[in-house]
């Protein structure tokens, strides 16, 4: 089950809820920023109903938290 969950600025939790729906999962990357772009309803829904998440982050933080979980895999095999 596909889901996301932000904490604006206000403090308030704000989700993306997917359920058991189908989703596409798109990443783009550049040479300073990786995007995310998950979305649920693509079959079912027009484009302006449908649910999705968008993260994009500078790349330097994704290839170190990529770097960290591929060295704890590594250790845990």
């Amino acid at each position: 089950m596909a889901h996301a969950i932000i904490r604006g600025k206000n403090g308030r939790l704000y989700e993306v809820d997917f359920d058991d729906a189908p989703v596409r999962v798109e990443v783009h990357a550049s040479e300073e920023t990786v995007e995310i772009f998950v979305e649920a309803d693509f079959e079912a829904h027009p484009e302006e109903r449908r649910r999705f998440a968008i993260i994009s982050i500078p790349r330097h933080l994704f290839s170190e938290a990529t770097g960290r979980t591929a060295r704890r895999a590594a250790k845990d095999r």
